[in-house]
């Protein structure tokens, strides 16, 4: 059994390494405009010198860590400076990517080893396996979001929980709750309730003199890294500015009708649980509430438990807020697994490996089936946005490249050639799009300067928008837009020619599990023809073409003399 454990451990290894190096970093999607706008364009900014800036960035609100940024910087900088190979902004692009791959592998990798040692081999499979079959962290891990961030660097803090919970040592306690500080001051600062389990453990299992010399390592190492953080975030900023107690600040203790999370948009009490199913396969999720169970790592399933329940008790919900958690729902998924097969199959191998290989197919077939669609239906805004790079002539003008209600699908401005910029023209969108940082020869006064019309009420600055004549190429989907709030319309393609387009999901047009799951059309030709209209009124995926437009010469011409 060992051998073959081992055997299976290291065809994981294969199968997550080439997931999270190869597979993730290419084909994954941008799940999330705040992903694109308050992260990579700013990335951008410093590597580039423009990009789109949203009212975060602001220095008046300053809720954005620029520290968060420098590690992506640092290793993009020599690459693009010293490499003798021609490296573009894409690259540079998939580069940080497969970097965020890399780092998840290396702590998930950690992770394995402890958990086979602490608790099992097969646990440890277990867990792995659910972990590279997760659609939620197929795209999650490789996203340049602090939540993710928070997520990757959640698992070294895991990793040492379990040591600590096994071995009482308090110097495992002390690194668990460093790398949730790291977790929280450079990702996300929520993060912090994910300790708060470990902490009641230690202190009701050691003594007064022991938990005050703790305290006092922990609060010198969470002042060491906050210190720096503050730090460097004040000196881009070119003024004090603690970005975490800002986050604060907004999002829970200064809110109002008027500013806060709220305002932009809130989801009813059932949104997590449906969108873990989206996340996870079924069983991955069923056998997690089993595992929450097992007392012996009871603080660790109070944090999981401690974190839905606040998260699910806000009004505003987004999947990214899940994103932590992640690592705790496969292990306890893997935990409730192993332990269920041994109590209720033990008596039968037979049986208990049919049941398994059951469980496993349906867990890996679903993941698979979730993970092709996000990848088929979600993905054309990278692929029609590279398609500039092969228009780009290198030259000096500026070419504007125009969207409107499709803004928020924009992966970011390293899809874009050096003189071309992403401009927003009127649509339907009522709220605050962002601007653009300052193009000036320094990048701290880019970063310093106010810019005008943010606001952090999500109200609308029609500064933000040019007129179309402007732009010079234009990005649209092939749907009938309102012609009332729409400057552009598909349908008029008068003074435009469609030059590449790919197909993207029409959700209000597809049935529910053709958006949710890709099914081979064999099956779903099967499933058509034994089951009729019923197969049709749950599966069936429409598309509609998102395309890159570009203005016809003769109509160019006339605007450069208006």
């Amino acid at each position: 059994m060992s051998k073959k454990c081992k055997i299976v451990s290291y065809v994981l290894l294969i199968i997550l390494l080439f997931s999270r190096l190869f597979l993730q970093p290419i084909y994954s999607l941008i799940s999330d405009c705040d992903e694109t706008f308050n992260y990579w364009d700013p990335l951008n900014l410093l590597l580039r010198g423009f990009g789109k800036e949203t009212w975060e960035y602001s220095p008046i609100y300053s809720i954005r860590s620029w520290a968060f940024l420098m590690p992506f910087y640092l290793f993009l900088y020599p690459i693009n400076k010293l490499s003798s190979l021609p490296i573009t902004s894409v690259d540079s692009f998939y580069l940080t990517r497969l970097l965020l791959g890399l780092i998840s592998t290396i702590y998930e990798w950690k992770l394995f080893n402890e958990i086979a040692s602490t608790l099992s081999l097969q646990i440890a499979n277990l867990w792995m396996l659910f972990q590279i079959f997760s659609p939620g962290y197929f795209h999650a891990s490789v996203e340049l979001l602090p939540s993710s961030i928070a997520m990757t660097m959640y698992l070294n803090s895991i990793r040492y929980s379990i040591k600590y919970l096994s071995t009482n040592s308090t110097g495992c306690f002390i690194s668990s709750l460093t790398f949730t500080f790291i977790a929280s001051m450079l990702g996300w600062p929520f993060v912090l309730v994910l300790s708060l389990p470990l902490c009641f453990h230690f202190l009701f299992t050691h003594n007064i003199i022991s938990t005050i010399r703790t305290v006092f390592d922990c609060t010198l190492v969470f002042t060491v890294l906050g210190s720096l953080i503050i730090f460097i975030d004040s000196i881009f900023y070119g003024k004090f500015s603690p970005v975490s107690w800002n986050i604060l600040m907004y999002n829970v203790l200064n809110t109002s009708k008027e500013t806060g999370p709220n305002i932009f948009g809130v989801e009813p009490w059932y949104y997590y649980f449906l969108n873990l199913t989206l996340s996870f396969p079924l069983p991955v999720l069923f056998f997690a509430m089993v595992g929450l169970f097992h007392k012996s790592i009871w603080p660790l399933s109070l944090s999981l438990i401690t974190w839905i329940t606040i998260f699910d008790l806000q009004p505003h919900k987004e999947e990214r807020f899940l994103y932590p958690i992640y690592g705790l729902i496969t292990l306890t998924g893997a935990i409730g697994f192993y332990k269920t097969l041994s109590t209720l199959f033990g008596f039968n191998k037979c049986l208990k490996t049919t049941v398994k290989l059951l469980i496993l197919t349906i867990t890996i077939l679903q993941a698979i089936s979730r993970i092709v669609a996000l990848v088929f239906n979600y993905t054309a805004p990278l692929e029609v946005y590279l398609h500039l790079y092969h228009l780009s002539n290198n030259e000096d003008d500026i070419v504007n490249v125009c969207t409107g209600r499709e803004w928020y699908h924009f992966p970011n401005s390293f899809f874009l050639p050096d003189s071309y910029r992403l401009r927003f023209v009127q649509s339907g969108f009522d709220g605050l799009l962002p601007g653009d940082f300052a193009e000036t020869s320094s990048v701290f006064d880019a970063i310093r300067t106010i810019p005008e019309g943010m606001n952090n009420m999500n109200l609308f600055d029609p500064n933000k928008l040019i007129d179309i004549k402007q732009c010079q190429y234009f990005v649209d989907i092939s749907l009938e837009s309102d012609t009332e709030k729409d400057i552009f319309s598909p349908d008029d393609l008068t003074n435009w020619t469609p030059i590449y387009c790919k197909k993207y999901i029409d959700v209000g047009n597809s049935k529910l599990f053709g958006r949710v799951f890709t099914i081979p059309t064999l099956i779903a030709k099967l499933g058509e023809q034994y089951t009729g209209r019923y197969w049709n009124k749950v599966y069936g995926v429409s598309y509609y073409d998102y395309c890159l437009f570009e203005r016809n010469t003769h109509d160019m011409d006339n605007s450069s003399n208006i």
